[in-house]
């Protein structure tokens, strides 16, 4: 599977440049909520403090890319994400925090309106003030989707959206639903619709 994403990456970053009209960059955060499972149980119950307890969670997140590719809306990325959820009471806390880096596309159905999906290799890097040791792994896989306002001219844009994220491995899985601001440099996508 690792293989197959590299050669994925590796492909969209060598050979779609060619056909592309720009460069894409954007970077941004999100807030929302976070849910951790460890060996098919909630962190939440883990902590043992549903008073106390916190589902607060964070991303991080940067793409890089080329796009659109003549007259169709389409922009070939590769996305680093970072998404962080932090489980706590009163007196500890456990940082569940997920990496991914992978291939993805944009998709502007209408100007205005981004759809995006990525999917890549992912690791953790968990840590925590509890006597206990935490789970961290070195390999798993991670992907998100997204749909965001377009809000922008010629090559400058805010987007706005909610982000699905989920990074899976053999004893963790971390997801988050979360609102996001980015700052978005590309070529405006062309209508579908002419």
């Amino acid at each position: 599977m690792k293989k197959l994403i590299v050669f994925g990456g590796l492909f969209v970053v060598l050979s779609l440049p060619l056909s592309a009209q720009g460069l894409y960059i954007d970077l941004g955060f999100g807030l929302g909520k976070g849910w951790t499972k460890l060996d098919g149980n909630d962190a939440m119950d883990i902590v043992d403090s549903p008073n106390g307890s916190s589902d607060f969670a964070l991303d991080l997140g940067l793409k890089g890319g080329w796009g659109p590719f003549g007259s169709i809306p389409l922009y070939a990325v590769l996305e680093f994400e970072m998404m962080g959820h932090r489980v706590q009471n009163v007196d500890n806390y456990v940082q569940f925090n997920s990496y991914m880096i992978g291939p993805g596309v944009l998709f502007y159905p209408v100007p205005l309106i981004q759809l995006g999906l990525s999917l890549g290799y992912s690791w953790t890097g968990n840590n925590t003030d509890f006597s206990w040791d935490v789970y961290n792994s070195s390999a798993g896989f991670a992907w998100d989707v997204s749909a965001a306002f377009d809000l922008g001219g010629k090559n400058h844009a805010c987007l706005l959206g909610v982000r699905y994220f989920n990074a899976i491995f053999v004893d963790e899985n971390t997801a988050i639903l979360s609102f996001f601001i980015k700052y978005a440099f590309r070529k405006k996508a062309p209508s579908l619709f002419k």
